[in-house]
């Protein structure tokens, strides 16, 4: 259980470091057409929630999911609208798997 909080511990460091990442060189996050849903089916656990409060002049806030099964971890990004009465999120959710940094070079 000890190295499952280290881990879910990391990933959230690694989070807050990345926001929300993309494709650029050295990225360590890579999209992926996978849902939130098939990673759970697939029996991905959710080890970790995040969630950014609305900033000011936004009208919606965001969580974080990171998802790990044995040596693969995803995270997924899904926003809300900060109103109270919205049920459903204001955009799709959005998956990046975790992969070996690219190496650029000059």
């Amino acid at each position: 259980m000890r190295i499952a909080a280290a881990i879910a511990f990391g990933i959230f460091t690694m989070s807050a470091l990345s926001a929300n990442a993309d494709e650029s060189s050295g990225s360590q996050w890579r999209f992926t057409e996978t849902t939130l849903f098939e990673l759970i089916q697939n029996g991905y656990s959710i080890v970790a929630v995040t969630r950014d409060a609305a900033r000011a002049g936004s009208s919606s806030a965001e969580d974080t999911f990171f998802l790990q099964k044995t040596n693969s971890v995803y995270k997924c990004f899904e926003n809300h609208a900060v109103d109270a009465s919205a049920k459903r999120p204001s955009a799709p959710v959005e998956c990046y798997e975790l992969t070996k940094p690219s190496v650029t070079t000059k």
